[in-house]
């Protein structure tokens, strides 16, 4: 799994320093944007005595673009359930740094494909809330709609792991794979 993450951030970095490398004057300027976004995640490790979490997250990033990179800071809300709804749950409240880069520039009504980055904390803020550190991986299709809105699909890939909550194995660690819809303005 260490090994994706890295090719996949190594990707996100060349794919990054091509884009900056092929940029003229017209974009390299960079302009704010807000990206909104819900996805269910499904656990594929057993995070807790042999039960895998599911989990449903709304989050809001939002940040500095040009026509091919960005860069922006995400809040975001997940729920994590044990699969059948019965049992554990955990509530986190995430603040991250995120990335994202382009194949044609976002300006295009074309087809469009990304890929995005994110790593942060969930910082206990509430008490019925978890902290730890997490991270994300996302590639994804961007549509422009009739009336111009963008409107994106992702695959993402998550990890998340519970420092306010112990075992004799450790803390637990929920790995997920999922799909995410969101608009990008």
């Amino acid at each position: 799994m260490k090994l994706v993450l890295l090719s996949a951030v190594f990707s996100l970095v060349m794919l990054t320093s091509v884009r900056a490398q092929q940029s003229d004057s017209r974009s390299a300027k960079f302009k704010s944007f807000t990206r909104a976004e819900i996805s269910y995640l499904f656990g594929i490790r057993d995070a807790v005595n042999d039960k895998n979490l599911n989990s449903l997250h709304i989050k809001i990033t939002i940040g500095l673009q040009n026509e091919f990179i960005g860069f922006g800071v995400g809040i975001e809300n997940a729920s994590y359930r044990e699969a059948g709804g019965n049992g554990l749950t955990f509530q986190t409240f995430n603040l991250s740094g995120n990335a994202h880069v382009f194949a044609k520039p976002i300006s295009t009504d074309e087809l469009n494909f990304f890929l995005k980055a994110a790593a942060g904390y969930a910082p206990r803020i509430f008490r019925t809330y978890s902290k730890g550190p997490n991270y994300e991986i996302a590639p994804g299709i961007l549509f422009t709609t009739k009336k111009k809105s963008k409107i994106y699909v992702e695959a993402m890939y998550q990890v998340q792991k519970i420092d306010s909550f112990s075992l004799t194995t450790g803390t637990p660690r929920f790995t997920a794979i999922g799909l995410g819809i969101g608009t990008w303005l």
